[in-house]
């Protein structure tokens, strides 16, 4: 490889750091088609690749920099961390276990056992790759951020809620921990606060598309909770009107007070949510209002509290892998 191709892995590696990962792809694919036998280079795609949600390719890369290398343990937590995105947590642990036969003091490979372990439902595996990650590297923002996924897991709120704070004590613009803690607060159905922590996860983060769908979750979620008592406060006035036509003053007058105080209850909920995501909320409130009100509806709408399933229902994070690794 000459002195020009390594200068351009820099260049792509930085991209990916800024999210340029499309920028990256196409600047890799010219270095490796002059340089193919690096190792380094398809690492990188690989990286780019997942990037850009292209976790398939990610893994073809990632399989190729290993039979290059087999010795290092990064194509291997790359092999590791596209199989969790494709879904396929059993096949990511044994690539995960052998970055970590091959890299035992590398908190990158504990952090990758932890988070295929996770995937994979082995949550004693994961719980004690996170614990030696810590061990390894207390001072690294990632390992608590895995160490926190971990314990959501589990079920451990608390514990949680204490990985990512110490993730963003070393690291405070920390994308990934600030939105496991709106993970975190939607379990805890406090959309609002939800709302908050993936919008400043997406400021910190602008190329990761993932914050930015967290956020509209979370939104949605509020609409759910918010529509149910704007109709029934609908109803109410419906009601107050018909009374009030048929001379029923009293009885209308009777009503009044609980249309107040859902008005009130609607009124706070909205001001707790950010300014800049109050926008988005009246369309989504509407969809709900014309929506049907099934039970198979408020099943995918509350499926953000729970931490156990990635599917695209709930928030990405709970199992979802490091793009940094």
């Amino acid at each position: 490889m000459t002195v020009s191709d390594t200068t351009e892995l820099s260049r792509a590696g930085l991209m990916i750091e800024l999210g340029r990962f499309a920028d990256a792809t196409r600047l890799l694919a010219a270095v490796l088609a002059a340089a193919p036998d690096s190792c380094r280079g398809w690492c990188l795609l690989s990286r780019a690749h997942l990037g850009n949600s292209q976790p398939a390719e990610a893994l073809t890369a990632a399989r190729r920099a290993s039979a290059l290398d087999p010795a290092n343990d990064w194509p291997f937590r790359l092999i590791s961390t596209a199989l969790i995105t494709l879904g396929r947590g059993t096949d990511a642990v044994p690539a995960a276990l052998e970055a970590r036969r091959l890299a035992p003091h590398s908190w990158r490979s504990h952090v990758c056992v932890a988070q295929a372990a996770a995937a994979d439902g082995q949550l004693e595996l994961a719980a004690e790759a996170a614990e030696t990650g810590l061990a390894v590297a207390p001072d690294q923002a990632d390992v608590h951020v895995t160490a926190g996924r971990v314990a959501l897991s589990r079920g451990d709120v608390a514990e949680a809620r204490l990985r990512q704070e110490s993730a963003l004590a070393i690291e405070p613009t920390h994308g990934g921990a600030i939105n496991e803690l709106g993970r975190i607060s939607l379990q805890l159905r406090d959309p609002a606060g939800a709302a908050e922590h993936f919008m400043r996860a997406a400021r910190t983060s602008p190329g990761n598309g993932v914050f930015g769908r967290n956020s509209e979750l979370a939104l949605r979620y509020l609409a759910v909770r918010l529509a149910r008592p704007i109709l029934l406060a609908a109803a109410l006035c419906a009601a107050m009107g018909t009374l009030l036509a048929s001379g029923h003053r009293a009885a209308a007058a009777a009503l009044a007070p609980a249309v107040v105080v859902l008005l009130i209850w609607v009124a706070a909920r909205i001001r707790a949510i950010p300014r800049h995501s109050r926008r988005h909320l009246p369309r989504l409130v509407r969809a709900r209002l014309s929506g049907p009100w099934s039970a198979a509806n408020t099943k995918t709408s509350t499926a953000g509290t729970s931490s156990a399933s990635p599917a695209a229902a709930g928030p990405v994070g709970s199992k979802g892998p490091s793009s940094r690794l």
